[in-house]
């Protein structure tokens, strides 16, 4: 009996964990295709994940039908894992219509058990309703509050076999000791969820930390370096790769005249408000902060007129921005310097020193321009 009991144990702890593992992988996945394919619902981004589990769900079915024929001991447990996958799934995914699709494929393989009558789907609907509207809804409800995440399905399944219980006639041994793994299953899974994401919140903050100013809270100089050596590698001349620096004007006047906070706040400014207009663009171009006030724009995939017309508009757009100061408001303006990857360039640093010089061509021309290599724009 002991035996049994510890088999029971491992075998719910084991597979509920190993659910919630495959669970967040085929989360990723979904995610990554969507990303990939550019689609937006929830139930497009939901499919890979509703396939794989549907059929883990008809091959728990299979299984268990040969379990059954085996003995009662074996049954059971695989019904109990079926129900943890079950509402930890209810509980987990975003899609109501995946949902939906997949309470139909639990109703099945329920029902190929003969025990599906009208009222046992009744209620299977409604629980499966409540835990997802439970999850989607309710107020303070998180994968982190243990009553709102680990206590309704402890109540469900402890429900569940009394059920049983009753209408079979269950030895009350095998009612007990898959409550009690079911228990301690979801408890498990709870506190080993809690952790992970305690996990990569620090992990998330740390890597924030190493790739981003703290100053701007733009990219910096590191990310800039790991960033465009990719970008340089992938670049052809069917998609060429621009590259845009620039320096606020007349920095050091800034700090002498109205003092250091009102630089942080100019390079803040200019570093944001640049970012900003860059990503209505398009999602990959970012600013870097290359120096103290020296930024840097990669241009992946940008022919010579679209990194024109994107350097005019940069321009455009630095003009338009003001800090405050004691003195009254500011008007920034900063110079930029522009170049596209060429084939004879050795490297990604050949690349952006070609867009550094041009950069101080335009800051020796009169600042508050954009040079495109050894050409600068009119004013």
């Amino acid at each position: 009996m002991l035996a049994h009991m510890l088999t029971v144990i491992v075998f719910t702890l084991l597979g509920g964990l190993g659910y919630t593992v495959l669970f967040g992988l085929l989360e990723n996945f979904s995610a990554k295709r969507a990303a990939a394919k550019h689609t937006v619902g929830q139930f497009q981004q939901a499919l890979p994940l509703v396939i794989a589990v549907s059929l883990l769900l008809i091959a728990m079915r299979v299984i268990n039908k040969a379990a059954n024929a085996q003995g009662m001991q074996e049954y059971w447990l695989l019904i109990n894992l079926q129900l943890l996958i079950m509402m930890y799934t209810d509980l987990m995914i975003d899609s109501f219509f995946a949902f939906l699709i997949l309470k139909i494929v639990d109703g099945i393989t329920f029902a190929a058990t003969g025990a599906m009558t009208a009222v046992v789907w009744l209620v299977f609907i409604i629980v499966g309703l409540a835990l997802f509207y439970e999850s989607h809804y309710a107020r303070g409800w998180s994968p982190d509050n243990p009553w709102l995440f680990a206590l309704p399905p402890l109540v469900i399944d402890a429900g569940f076999w009394l059920v049983i219980r009753l209408a079979y006639h269950t030895q009350w041994y095998l009612v007990i000791i898959n409550f009690v793994s079911f228990t301690i299953a979801m408890l498990v899974i709870f506190f080993n969820g809690r952790s992970q994401r305690s996990s990569e919140q620090v992990m998330a903050r740390l890597t924030h930390e190493t790739q981003f100013d703290a100053l701007s809270g733009v990219r910096n100089w590191a990310m800039f370096q790991n960033d465009l050596t990719k970008a340089y590698a992938k670049a052809t001349t069917d998609k060429p790769l621009g590259v845009m620096t620039f320096d606020l004007d007349h920095f050091k006047s800034i700090n002498d005249e109205h003092g250091h906070l009102a630089g942080n706040a100019a390079l803040k400014a200019a570093a944001q408000g640049l970012d900003a207009m860059l990503q209505n663009a398009d999602p990959h171009y970012h600013v870097y902060r290359t120096g103290g006030e020296e930024f840097a724009v990669i241009l992946p995939n940008t022919t010579c007129t679209q990194a024109k017309q994107i350097g005019l508009n940069a321009l455009a757009c630095m003009r338009g921005l003001q800090v405050a100061t004691q003195a009254g408001t500011l008007n920034l303006t900063a110079s930029f310097g522009m170049t596209l990857a060429q084939v004879d360039d050795r490297d990604a640093t050949m690349t952006f020193r070609r867009a550094d010089q041009a950069l101080y061509l335009a800051k020796n021309a009169g600042r508050d321009r954009l040079a495109i290599d050894k050409n600068i724009l009119p004013a």
